[in-house]
């Protein structure tokens, strides 16, 4: 039974004990491997998979438990996260579930924070208004009134105590972002193109946006510092995992956004501005015909063909964006905040839909049950297990992760019979697999073997040219071209 009070804590606590429950399961395997016990192998790996379902169930419990006894409303029924240092906006009920579910992660993972340690150890600390001083044009309040009394409206609005300076530097591209704050003031940097090509209500919903990125503090990770700088520690899942933040990040900036300008409309012609370039008069903007190519866009997402680098995107295609700000738009988490709205949908009904949106840019997970899954799986233990091999040493942080790919049943026979197979058996048998899977699974599935075994392949903490040549030859097998484990791989590490 779980006894932690708060839900950080909980996850904590959970993940504790899912640890404890990994070791005891590795300890139980090396015993009967070495006694060759089919049986007790199994018995250990259902074990393990017993215990993990019970863990969830039993954290989910406490986690209903623990907002039952702490939350009353909607604005208390989120982990508080987010406190009020910069703004007395309720930030953690404005905030996308998806952007705080990762903080919390990252929070809790050791190769992330030591790497962002180490971030802080060997950079200097970055002077915002100095560099923007020299590079860029300082907009006062007389040079600029309009956008000057948009940012005392957003201020308002957000409830920001810190003032805002703006900065402008010549671009015909169109581009806002924010440098990080000093204690009492916000810097936004605007192009010249965004600044005289978007009305007062559309610069509203960008400068919005921005802020919301200092309220959030999106920027305590940089994505890009972080993978340059633990590219010999973190492994493509962390890569994965930072974009998909930094992708949900954007939705939580996006609802700031709205606030300020209070018009869907204006921010739907702020994404239909910067993803067409058009300004003129030329095109015609008809709300609903932009929030419709959300479908096709879906539809294509879905297909066979998928491009991995999606993966790996730091944005969220803008059909996705739009259409996650129209489900808040219409939402009783937005009628908190502006209470001209009239919700209609639920925010537990509202995350759900941005989280499957959100999906539509994330791997797939091949962990449904199949006709053909038994094989699948084989096929990923036996490529996992040659993978591991390349290098000299099997670790057991390897094993573990082929455990957590494979069924039990899955792994318990390929964990007693790998010893009794030479290299060439293990070869030939998965030349017989891809032969048979070729026919039977779909392009998508196949780049999903490919990118779980990239993913075993870093679990060791690194990946030698070795366990790439393998990987190469488990994606000919497939009929995949090898450029797709380089792009992993690349797209993984941050290498353009």
């Amino acid at each position: 039974m779980y006894q932690s009070t708060t839900l950080s804590e909980l996850e904590k606590e959970h993940q504790e004990a899912l640890t404890q429950a990994q070791n005891k399961m590795m300890e139980d395997l090396n015993l009967a491997q070495q006694n060759g016990d089919n049986d007790l192998i199994h018995q250990a790996s259902v074990h393990f998979q017993n215990i993990a379902k019970e863990l969830a169930e039993q954290y989910t419990k406490r986690i209903e438990e623990i907002n039952e006894l702490n939350l009353k409303n909607i604005t208390e029924n989120i982990q508080e996260v987010y406190d009020n240092s910069r703004a007395e906006i309720d930030l953690n009920a404005l905030v996308y579930d998806g952007d705080r579910d990762y903080v919390l992660k990252f929070q809790e993972d050791e190769l992330i924070q030591k790497t962002l340690e180490r971030i802080k150890e060997n950079n200097p600390v970055f002077k915002s208004r100095r560099h923007l001083l020299k590079s860029s044009l300082r907009l006062t309040k007389m040079l600029a009134p309009v956008l000057h009394e948009i940012g005392n409206h957003c201020k308002e609005v957000l409830k920001l105590k810190a003032d805002i300076e703006f900065f402008v530097y010549q671009e015909d591209k169109f581009n806002a972002s924010c440098y990080p704050p000093d204690e009492d003031k916000l810097y936004i940097i605007l192009t010249s193109g965004i600044l005289e090509r978007f009305s007062k209500d559309e610069l509203a919903f960008v400068i919005g946006h921005e802020i919301g990125h200092v309220l959030f503090e999106h920027f305590n990770y940089p994505v890009k510092h972080i993978l340059d700088e633990g590219a010999n520690d973190l492994a493509p899942i962390h890569a994965m995992k930072l974009y998909a933040w930094n992708r949900n990040a954007e939705i939580s900036a996006d609802r700031a956004g709205l606030l300020c300008c209070k018009s869907f409309e204006a921010a739907a012609r702020t994404f239909f501005k910067l993803s067409s370039g058009v300004t003129s008069n030329s095109l015609d903007f008809k709300l609903n015909e932009y929030i419709n190519q959300f479908s096709d866009l879906e539809e294509v997402l879905n297909d066979d063909t998928h491009d991995p680098s999606d993966w790996y995107s730091s944005h969220p295609f803008s059909p996705l964006r739009i259409k996650a700000l129209e489900l808040f738009n219409k939402s009783k988490t937005y009628e908190l905040f502006n209470p001209a709205i009239n919700g209609e949908i639920t925010e537990e009904a509202m995350e759900l839909e941005i989280q499957r949106i959100m999906s539509l840019m994330e791997p797939e997970d091949l962990g449904n049950e199949t006709e053909h899954s038994e094989k699948i799986q084989r096929f990923m233990f036996l490529g996992g297990y040659m993978i591991s091999k390349a290098d000299g040493v099997v670790d057991d942080s390897e094993i573990q992760a082929l455990s957590s790919v494979v069924s039990p049943s899955v792994f318990a026979q390929c964990m007693l019979t790998i010893k009794g197979l030479t290299e060439q058996d293990i070869i030939d048998e998965i030349i017989a697999l891809a032969k048979e899977l070729d026919i039977v699974i779909s392009v998508m599935q196949k780049l999903n073997i490919l990118r779980d075994l990239s993913i075993i392949s870093y679990a060791d903490g690194s990946i030698d040219a070795a366990e790439v040549d393998v990987l190469y030859n488990l994606a000919r097998q497939l009929y995949i071209k090898t450029e797709f484990i380089d792009r992993i791989i690349s797209d993984a590490q941050g290498v353009d």
